[in-house]
């Protein structure tokens, strides 16, 4: 939308995405209530539990990260394809996922007993705070629920491999945790070829993604276009490849060394490029409705 001046009327921009003055008010008093729980939380488990900055911890931070990054680009693609006023998910609560996105991508890279209690104290608060407000109020769809079911179960997972309360941890017999002992073996460096299986996988994978993309926009079984199917899988093939390429060739750049776990990453990014196509081929089979 433009002003008579002919510039863009930001304003207007923002008001048809729905962030208006009241929407980002509310987003950022739960932003504010979100971080007084963390802060809370954080100083609470630093007293009282042993956190194991292991393989686990990296695990989580890695998983927890391709979480928010899908949901962040569900988020994109609802407000975008969609009517305007018809999107389920805000842009509102956008700068609330990025801060807890930056912290999980920060255990990623760097294990640190303070840091992992920070993002699993952020990770608390955003789960208690949305379900207070889901309850409360009639503002989370579906989506949020799942996220935020998502974000519980990755909890457990690290509460599993990474966490001990000090009472267990004094009263163990060993200094180290069954579960939890040491930060798991030295992984080797991959090279960037993945081998026969996992390529195999991945375009077979592909082209399964590309039949139900097919499905999603209407068609039959016996009506799929063998062209269509081989150019959606090839796209969602191509994009993974690019996006991996970008980090893992920065990785040996700076390193002189390939990336450490290059399949996994490999895989994570296959599902979120390929959700993302999903998605949005859902949503545009909605349009067309």
């Amino acid at each position: 939308m433009s002003s008579p001046t002919g510039s863009f009327d930001l304003a207007a921009i923002f008001a048809e995405r729905g962030l208006d003055l009241a929407t980002l008010g509310a987003a950022y008093l739960v932003f504010m209530v979100t971080a007084v729980l963390t802060a809370a939380g954080f100083y609470t488990a630093r007293s009282q539990l042993v956190i194991s900055p292991n393989r686990g911890s990296r695990d989580y931070g890695i998983y927890v990260t391709s979480t928010l990054a899908a949901f962040l680009i569900a988020i994109v693609l609802e407000n975008e394809s969609l009517p305007r006023g018809s999107a389920t998910l805000h842009y509102a609560i956008v700068p609330q996922i990025i801060a807890l996105l930056s912290v999980h991508v920060w255990i990623s890279y760097r294990l640190e007993p303070w840091l992992v209690t920070l993002g699993a104290a952020a990770t608390a608060a955003t789960i208690l705070v949305g379900a207070v407000v889901g309850l409360a109020t009639d503002l989370l769809g579906l989506a949020y629920w799942i996220a935020l079911a998502l974000l519980g179960g990755l909890l457990t997972f690290l509460w599993w491999r990474a966490i001990s309360t000090q009472r267990a941890f004094v009263n163990a017999s060993s200094i180290y945790m069954a579960s939890k002992e040491t930060l798991g073996t030295t992984v080797a460096p991959q090279k960037p070829w993945l081998g026969l299986p996992q390529c195999v996988g991945l375009v077979a994978a592909s082209v399964g993604l590309g039949v139900a993309n097919s499905l999603l926009q209407g068609r039959g079984l016996e009506e799929l276009p063998a062209v269509d199917v081989a150019v959606e899988s090839g796209l969602l093939l191509f994009t993974t490849a690019f996006v991996c390429a970008v980090p893992a060739g920065a990785y040996w750049f700076m390193r002189k060394t390939w990336m450490p776990e290059l399949t996994r990453f490999v895989w994570l990014a296959w599902l979120v490029i390929g959700f993302a196509l999903t998605y949005g081929n859902y949503l545009t089979s909605l349009t067309q409705v």
